[in-house]
Formats: structure tokens, sequence, C-alpha cells
């Protein structure tokens, strides 16, 4: 079971783009995507276990400390299970893949 933080960002005089670009090149981040209205960018951010999960959301929250007006957290729960989006109004839990 992976370790997942979903982080809501707002970012200051519209600097979306800037933060896209820098977001997305950042291990570990699985997903940055801009929203309409505040917040402003959702970043999925996934590692195998907790302390990993730390270890890279420290760079995401540096990388973007000085555009950025508040940031709030939401980390899944321990064992519970992974959600998918479908299509823009479907979340299933997500298929697991085996490895051949």
């Amino acid at each position: 079971m992976s370790a997942r933080v979903y982080m809501l960002l707002d970012i200051l005089d519209k600097k979306y783009t800037y933060a896209m670009q820098i977001l997305k090149t950042i291990p570990g981040v699985i997903t940055a995507d801009a929203l309409e209205g505040h917040p402003n960018i959702l970043v999925i951010v996934e590692a195998a276990d907790r302390q990993r999960l730390v270890e890279l959301m420290i760079p995401v929250l540096d990388s973007i400390d000085y555009i950025t007006k508040d940031v709030r957290l939401l980390v899944n729960r321990d064992n519970s299970p992974a959600f998918c989006f479908v299509d823009a109004r479907t979340v299933e839990p997500c298929q697991q893949q085996s490895v051949n």
C-alpha cells in the first residue's frame, strides 16, 4: 500500500503556469492540476510509505513557498483503498496491477 498526500495550493499573483512547471519536475509528484477558484492547484504526491512521503513533500513545499498564500494537506489513511479517476465524474477503487 502506498502513502499519498493531496496538496491544495493557493498560488499568488496568477503564477499558476510557473508553479505547474516546477511541480511537475519534482520526484514523487504524480499529478499537478490547475483548478478554477480557490485553492487553484491540486498536487498529488505518492510514496511507498509515510516516511518517504514526508521526504518527498519537503521539496514540493520548498519549491513553491514564496508564491503560495495557502496550503492544505490531505493525507490518505493507512490501509485505505486507493481511488482513481475513471473520467471527469467517476472515481473508483484502483485496480491492482500484477507484476510479472
